[in-house]
């Protein structure tokens, strides 16, 4: 299976309703759940690269993207990625599926240093006054 072929299988979070990252306004938030063209029929050979060049700019499944700011007639729209902005064209936006972040597994969990520890291991901040080591 190739690596657009993966990214355009991928699952939805359960309980989403994946939609066209075109469909959102600026200030909007959503968690990426596929790339790639929709539907029964084999992608073309452009859609096919237009896929893995979304893939080369950090448009992955499972990553987060909020949308910055449209153009004042509608077309492209700026958004936020992987820490950077990156501009798409409506046609090219609308190959990327999207979920409700509040959808995404882990999406109620504190991402702080405290998620990251290892289970059962509480932190000493606080009581001792110093970062555990």
């Amino acid at each position: 299976m190739t690596t657009s072929t993966q990214a355009r299988d991928a699952q939805a979070p359960v309980g989403a309703a994946p939609r066209p990252l075109s469909e959102l306004r600026p200030g909007s938030r959503a968690i990426i759940t596929a790339v790639g063209p929709s539907g029964p029929a084999a992608p073309s050979a452009a859609e096919r690269h237009l896929t893995r060049r979304l893939q080369d700019l950090g448009i992955m499944p499972g990553r987060p993207i909020k949308v910055l700011r449209r153009a004042p007639l509608g077309d492209p729209t700026v958004f936020l990625v992987a820490d950077y902005e990156l501009c798409l064209r409506k046609r090219d936006a609308a190959l990327i599926q999207v979920a409700d972040p509040a959808a995404a597994p882990g999406s109620g969990r504190h991402s702080g240093p405290a998620a990251h520890r290892a289970p059962g291991r509480a932190s000493t901040a606080g009581r001792s006054g110093q970062e555990e080591r």
